[in-house]
C-alpha cells in the first residue's frame, strides 16, 4: 500500500476509535464454532479432544462421562432438576460476569469455552424467563409437581434475546467459543397438515428457532459418523447448510481441530 494511502488510513482508525486493520486479522484468531449433529455423532468429544486447551466445558446436557479423563478440560455441569425452581441460567450468567473480570484484569488463561449443548441450554433460559415474568407463563400442576409452559411469543422471542446476549458476552472474551445444536430433519411447509406431518431429507436445528442463532457463528460444522469414523462436513451440500472460514478444506473432514487448524496453514502447526 502506498505509503500516503496508509496515513490516510491511520487518520481514519484514529479518528473513528476501535478499528482494526484487516491484514492484521487471521481466520484463527479465535473461532467461533457451531457443531449440529445428531446425538452420539462425537460433538463433544470432537471439542475436547481436540480444541485449544485449557478448556472451559459448559455441560447443559448432564453427559459430562462422554468426555471423562481427557486432560486439559475443565467441566462445569449446568441444569435445571425442576423447571419452577431453576438454577441453570442464573449460575451461567454469574460465570459469565467472573470471565469477563478476568479478561479485564488480564488473568483468563483458557482458550476454549464449550457449550454443550445449546439445544438443553435453550430450556434452562426458558426456565428462568417462565419463572420471572408470570405474563409469559401458564400453570397447571400434575400430581405434586406443578409445571410452567410459555404462552405466547414472547417467550419464543425473550428466550431468543437471552441467548443471543449470552454468546455476544461469549464472543467479547476474544476466545476460541463453540457450541453443539442437536439436529432433526425438516419438516416440509408445503405438504404437511395439522393431521399428518411431512419431512425433507435436509436436516434443520432442534428446535428449528434456534437457526436464528447460527449466523452468529463463522463455522458451521455437521458432525456425522463414516464407517466408525467420526468426520466433519465443512462445506453446504443438499442435506445441510454447512460453512467454514478456514482454508484448504474439503467437503469433509476428520473430525479433529487441531488437524483443521493444520491444514488451513497450510501444515504448519499453529
Amino acid at each position: 500500500m502506498p505509503v500516503g494511502q496508509e496515513n490516510k488510513l491511520l487518520e481514519v482508525m484514529h479518528a473513528l476509535g476501535g478499528c482494526v486493520d484487516s491484514s492484521t486479522v487471521t481466520n484463527v484468531d479465535r473461532l467461533k464454532v457451531a457443531i449440529c449433529g445428531d446425538p452420539k455423532t462425537g460433538k463433544s468429544s470432537i471439542i475436547a479432544r481436540s480444541a485449544r486447551k485449557p478448556v472451559l466445558h459448559y455441560d447443559f446436557d448432564d453427559r459430562k462421562e462422554s468426555i471423562a479423563g481427557i486432560e486439559g478440560i475443565i467441566i462445569k455441569t449446568l441444569f435445571d432438576k425442576n423447571d419452577t425452581t431453576p438454577t441453570a441460567w442464573n449460575a451461567l450468567e454469574s460465570d459469565i460476569g467472573t470471565l469477563e473480570y478476568m479478561k479485564e484484569k488480564g488473568t483468563l488463561t483458557i482458550k476454549s469455552i464449550a457449550v454443550d449443548s445449546v439445544t438443553f441450554l435453550r430450556k434452562y433460559a426458558e426456565h428462568q424467563l417462565l419463572k420471572d415474568s408470570s405474563a409469559s407463563r401458564a400453570k397447571f400442576t400434575i400430581g405434586s409437581t406443578q409445571y410452567l409452559v410459555p404462552k405466547d411469543w414472547d417467550a419464543v422471542t425473550g428466550v431468543q434475546h437471552m441467548l443471543e446476549t449470552m454468546f455476544n458476552r461469549l464472543f467479547s472474551l476474544d476466545i476460541d467459543i463453540y457450541a453443539t445444536f442437536h439436529t432433526r430433519l425438516e419438516k416440509d411447509q408445503s405438504k404437511s397438515t395439522q393431521t399428518n406431518i411431512v419431512y425433507k431429507d435436509s436436516l434443520t436445528i432442534d428446535p428449528p428457532n434456534l437457526k436464528m442463532l447460527l449466523p452468529k457463528f463463522n463455522d458451521c460444522w455437521r458432525s456425522f459418523v463414516d464407517g466408525g469414523k467420526y468426520m466433519i462436513q465443512m462445506k453446504p451440500d443438499w442435506q445441510f447448510n454447512a460453512a467454514t472460514v478456514l482454508k484448504n478444506m474439503g467437503n469433509s473432514e476428520e473430525a479433529n481441530i487441531e488437524k483443521l487448524l493444520e491444514k488451513h496453514n497450510n501444515g504448519k502447526k499453529p
